[in-house]
């Protein structure tokens, strides 16, 4: 829905890797909000996400099906990422692209300099989650769904 997401962007990176219990919400022991949220990989914060070539694609995504448009500066692979469960990166431990692990949203940032505890990120999580739905439904306009995510997970380019 957002532009792309390039190689580089960000500093210390997400980890949407981890496993749940069925039922309840992933938990990071660190304190992240990324296990259990995953917006920059379903297509809510970004509409591709920039690689470096194929070999930063990764065996998993190119067996998942996933093609980079070559054609982009950088090359691009289209979001949804395949290997997001609705949760959690299911390559995680295998091999992902590195811009993966380099972004980390404004939210994030927010959590780890205490400026926001961290069940008040899961509601802003949880309530852009609904709002996405909402939009895919007809009842929202992206233009709603843009504004929340420039407000907590992105400024505009």
């Amino acid at each position: 829905m957002i532009a792309h997401r390039e190689v580089g962007d960000g500093d210390q990176g997400c980890d949407t890797g981890g496993v749940a219990e069925p039922g309840t919400p992933p938990v990071d022991a660190t304190g992240s909000i990324c296990i259990g949220c995953g917006l920059c990989c379903d297509g809510t914060l970004f509409s591709h996400l920039g690689v470096i070539d194929e070999s930063d694609l990764g065996r998993p995504l190119q067996a998942l099906g996933v093609e980079v448009i070559v054609e982009a500066d950088p090359p691009v692979f289209a979001l949804p990422c395949p290997a997001f469960d609705g949760r959690l990166c299911t390559i995680h431990h295998l091999h992902r692209p590195r811009a993966c692990g380099w972004f980390e949203c404004d939210l994030a940032l927010a959590v780890a300099r205490g400026e926001l505890h961290l069940a008040e990120a899961r509601e802003v999580i949880e309530r852009t989650r609904q709002l996405r739905r909402r939009v895919e439904a007809g009842e929202a306009t992206d233009a709603e769904l843009r504004r929340q995510v420039e407000r907590w997970f992105r400024a505009p380019d």
